[in-house]
């Protein structure tokens, strides 16, 4: 087996992950998801050879479990926006493919500190996911551009469900 075959494997486990955080409703359980998912893709992003990411999956991984327990604060938000492009950059050997997991790591460190409540963080996932999908094409990992693709719409499917569960509670 490849490492290519054996990255694609591993991605397939992280999108099983990608689709369980865009589904449910609970902003805990999406950051609860998404652990597993950085985790997974951090040994995936070896075998793909882009090493950068396996640092922004470690980042994104431990500041995902700060917020799951709700432990993520305004310094926190400030350390890991820094540290991602700081180590990103340093350790950047893959261009524009490099740049695009520190912009993701930004934007979600940023996001994940002002968006707390379901709708709001349904949408950050949706957003983040359509960077990951460009890296994703970048790094010829076909699966992972589908699941994430899948993922930004079912994060998007949740928030209208959301919606129309608390328009009907409001009616009701």
């Amino acid at each position: 087996m490849t490492f290519y075959q054996i990255a694609l494997i591993l991605s397939f486990i992280t999108a099983c992950f990608t689709l369980a955080s865009s589904w449910t409703k609970d902003p805990h359980r999406t950051y609860w998801y998404q652990v597993a998912q950085c985790l997974v893709y951090a040994v995936a992003a070896f075998f793909f050879g882009v090493y950068p990411c396996i640092i922004m999956m470690l980042i994104n991984a431990c500041r995902n479990y700060l917020v799951a327990t709700e432990k993520y604060t305004l310094r926190f938000c400030i350390l890991f926006s820094i540290l991602a492009p700081v180590l990103g950059l340093l350790t950047n050997t893959s261009g524009v493919i490099g740049i695009l997991t520190v912009i993701a790591t930004i934007q979600y460190s940023v996001c994940s500190y002002l968006l707390k409540k379901d709708i709001p963080v349904k949408l950050n996932v949706a957003a983040n996911l359509a960077i990951w999908m460009s890296y994703d094409i970048l790094v010829r990992d076909v699966f992972s551009g589908i699941m994430d693709c899948s993922g930004a719409v079912l994060a998007l499917v949740t928030a209208v469900r959301i919606m129309l569960d608390k328009k009907g509670q409001k009616e009701g």
